[in-house]
């Protein structure tokens, strides 16, 4: 079992249940809610969601090299770039979606907890408490995910600007596996450590692990109400706030809905590495002038509740040799495992760069 909340008062969470279908303007109202709580104008939210079939790609991912973009563009399923990161999914009727918004300085304190990656086995209290009542078992993963079977049943991610907080997770209840498996490619090294080698033997849902026909709207019920229980709140129906709904629909508009956003110029790059990390893939890609770094990305599937603190180190590293640049890794405030992702590959580009040329 978890932390526990450290006061007896139960603080009040909107539920927002909004009916959104359309995935460009679900992450609109998603992003507009992070500001509005960041802000102080929006209340702490759990928004439960579901969307048409569609593929979502994390922050720092490139939909060409997680997703068949050809087979989803003939076959009319939408692919939009979340605000937060991870790997590629594939979305429909038959997952669903919650984020639960807030100041993290309240709730962890509430809870009694200090980092962000505390709270991801109390939200996974309330999913294998959700299996378990389909007389499922299920398990935590190390890091963000609940399986069932050693198959994935649960995904999960954060983002945290300033004070404001989103812990976001996907339960899979009856999704097509077999169209999901068919537009996500991930790499190799997605399934380095696993004892399987494609999306389809990955992942399972509640009603192929039960053999039977659960509606989802219920699911949903029995997440919502453990989430409720297990980090001690109290749940109070309400609607999109005017603000909220301005702001999603600016946000839709100027940012979203724009090919751009989803689909950014890529410029070459001379040197295109890759790892595993525990969170996910880390890849490193750079242009460089004799032993100095004139331009560098990180891209990938890992987590990072702080995705201020990557772009911080990325424009820091322009400029800088490759021993200068291990260095900045070394001293930077990233999670550990990518911190340590990173500081291999710039040691084997450093490498790279000292074998003699034929």
């Amino acid at each position: 079992m978890g932390a526990r909340r450290a006061t007896s008062q139960r603080p009040m969470f909107r539920l927002l249940m909004d009916g959104i279908t359309d995935p460009f303007r679900h992450f609109a109202v998603e992003e507009a809610l992070l500001r509005g709580i960041e802000e102080g104008t929006s209340p702490p939210t759990l928004r439960l969601r579901r969307v048409i079939p569609s593929v979502w790609i994390g922050i720092f991912q490139s939909p060409e090299e997680d997703v068949d973009v050809e087979y989803c563009q003939a076959n009319g399923i939408p692919i939009v770039r979340r605000y937060n990161p991870g790997g590629a999914v594939y979305q429909d009727e038959g997952s669903f979606c919650f984020s639960l918004f807030f100041r993290h300085k309240e709730l962890f304190s509430h809870l009694g907890i200090q980092e962000a990656p505390e709270l991801y086995p109390l939200v996974s209290e309330a999913v294998i408490a959700t299996c378990a009542h389909y007389g499922l078992l299920a398990s935590r993963s190390p890091t963000n995910d609940c399986t069932v079977g050693g198959r994935k049943i649960y995904g999960s991610a954060q983002v945290q600007w300033s004070e404001g907080f989103v812990h976001s997770g996907t339960f899979l209840v009856s999704t097509d596996c077999q169209v999901m498996a068919r537009v996500l490619k991930p790499s190799n090294l997605k399934f380095a450590d696993k004892a399987f080698t494609n999306v389809r033997d990955r992942v399972v849902t509640l009603c192929e692990a039960t053999g039977m026909t659960i509606p989802v709207e219920e699911v949903m019920w029995h997440m919502s109400t453990e989430l409720a229980e297990r980090l001690a709140l109290e749940l109070v129906p309400g609607e999109l706030l005017a603000h909220e709904l301005e702001q999603a629909d600016d946000l839709y508009k100027q940012k979203y809905c724009r090919p751009e956003w989803t689909f950014p110029s890529q410029p070459r790059r001379s040197s295109i590495l890759s790892t595993k990390a525990q969170s996910g893939v880390v890849t490193l890609a750079v242009n460089c002038e004799g032993p100095v770094l004139t331009a560098v990305e990180v891209r990938g599937d890992f987590l990072i509740p702080r995705q201020d603190q990557l772009e911080q180190l990325v424009r820091s590293l322009q400029g800088k040799t490759l021993p200068e640049a291990k260095a900045l890794v070394t001293a930077s405030p990233l999670p550990q495992d990518v911190r340590s992702a990173l500081l291999k590959l710039f040691s084997e580009l450093e490498f790279r760069e000292l074998e003699p040329s034929d």
